[in-house]
C-alpha cells in the first residue's frame, strides 16, 4: 500500500507508529502461519522474492566458507521456472528432477543422486504446480540438510497445506508466501 510504502525514510518516529505496528503485526501473522522465526515484507512479487531467498542462500554459505564450493541447485521440473531461473541467474549450475512416471513427482532416489557436497539448495513447491504432493518431502529435507545444503520452499500453493502444516516446521529454511494466492486467489 502506497500508505505504508511511501512513507519517508527520515520521518518522525513519532508520526508514524500506527502503520509500523500494522507491519509488524502482519509479520508475526505471517511468521505464525508459515513457521519461520522471521519475515520480510520486501519484495513484493514471486521472482523478486524468489531471487531475495537465493541471494539469502548464497550469503549464508558465504558465512560459512563455502559458497565458493557450493555451486549447485536442485529444483524440480514441475516447480516455478523463476526458481531455475533465478538461481542460474546467480551462478548456480541447476539441476533438474524429473517426476517419476508412476508418482508423477521426483523420487527420492533421484534427489540422492543429486545432492552432494557442491549443494547449495534445494528449491521446491509442495504441492507441486500440478497439484501432487511430495509424501516423502520429510526424508528430502532431511537428504539435503545431510549434505549442508538448505532448503527452500516456493510456497505458491501455500493455501493447500494453510493451517494444516507450516514449511518451518518441516525443516524447511527460506520460503516465500505469494498473499495474493494463498489468501485470495489460489491456483
Amino acid at each position: 500500500l502506497p500508505i505504508l510504502a511511501d512513507l519517508h525514510p527520515l520521518q518522525d518516529e513519532s508520526t508514524v507508529q500506527g502503520a509500523l505496528e500494522i507491519i509488524w503485526r502482519l509479520e508475526r501473522l505471517l511468521c505464525e502461519v508459515s513457521g519461520m522465526d522471521r519475515v520480510t515484507l520486501q519484495p513484493g512479487a514471486g521472482s523478486a522474492a524468489i531471487w531475495t531467498n537465493v541471494s539469502m542462500i548464497r550469503a549464508y554459505h558465504a558465512a560459512n566458507g563455502d559458497a565458493d564450493q557450493r555451486d549447485e541447485i536442485v529444483t524440480t521440473a514441475f516447480s516455478h521456472p523463476s526458481n531455475a531461473a533465478c538461481a542460474r541467474t546467480a551462478g548456480y549450475r541447476v539441476i533438474t528432477l524429473q517426476p517419476d512416471p508412476v508418482s508423477g513427482r521426483p523420487t527420492l532416489e533421484a534427489l540422492k543422486a543429486a545432492v552432494n557436497e557442491r549443494t547449495a539448495a534445494l528449491l521446491i513447491t509442495n504441492p507441486e504446480d500440478t497439484g501432487i504432493y511430495n509424501d516423502e518431502i520429510d526424508e528430502f529435507v532431511r537428504v539435503v540438510h545431510e549434505a549442508g545444503g538448505l532448503l527452500y520452499y516456493d510456497c505458491a500453493n501455500l493455501n493447500a497445506i494453510l493451517g494444516k502444516v507450516r514449511p518451518g516446521d518441516m525443516g524447511f529454511d527460506v520460503i516465500h508466501m505469494n498473499l495474493h494466492k494463498t489468501f485470495s486467489t489460489p491456483h
